[in-house]
């Protein structure tokens, strides 16, 4: 249960972010520098990496 939480905020984080599906994807699941990892897994691993994901999204340029 824990997991699917966290999998759910990290998804809907994401899609205010990009708001389009193709994003959203690429994002979650490529590995990011600014994470040291794949946002998706780090997310849903722990609520210390849906943290961090959730901070990489707010430092990067909002979408236009």
């Amino acid at each position: 249960p824990e997991q699917s939480r966290r999998q759910a905020s990290v998804v809907q984080s994401a899609w205010r972010h990009f708001g389009e599906p193709g994003p959203v994807i690429a994002f979650l699941n490529t590995p990011h520098p600014g994470v040291e990892g794949q946002p998706l897994h780090l997310a849903i691993e722990s609520d210390e990496g849906l943290a961090r994901v959730e901070a990489l999204l707010k430092q990067m340029t909002p979408r236009a």
